[in-house]
């Protein structure tokens, strides 16, 4: 694998109107622009999609109050924007603010990048 797009947090409690942690509303058509953008070209390409989402534990209290309760497990505000788009890929959750602490994501990586 040589290359791969990672798609990080793009979820409701960062972007729509109900947001509990808003990116500034100018930016976020921008950003989902760009994306989508992005996501086409790793289609045509046929470069593997990785989504990564925010996934709170409901157990992480003092996380959870300075996080405004943002993105818990099986909520909506955790669920991917409705305007992203959504081509054929891969999903991996975290529940620390590093994509990298999912063991899953790693041993993907790995085996992508042996077998390419």
């Amino acid at each position: 694998m040589k290359h791969a797009l990672m798609v990080l947090d793009i979820q409701n409690d960062y972007l729509s109107n109900q947001a509990r942690m808003p990116v500034a509303k100018h930016q976020i058509e921008p950003i989902l622009k760009g994306i989508n953008d992005l996501i086409k070209r790793a289609e045509r390409s046929n470069a593997p999609i990785l989504y990564i989402r925010n996934e709170f534990e409901r157990k992480q209290v003092l996380s959870n109050l300075l996080r405004k309760f943002t993105a818990l497990k099986g909520s909506k505000g955790a669920e991917m924007d409705k305007r992203l788009l959504k081509a054929e890929g891969v999903y991996f959750s975290k529940n620390k603010a590093d994509a990298f602490s999912n063991p899953s994501l790693m041993k993907y990586l790995t085996i992508m990048a042996s077998t390419n």
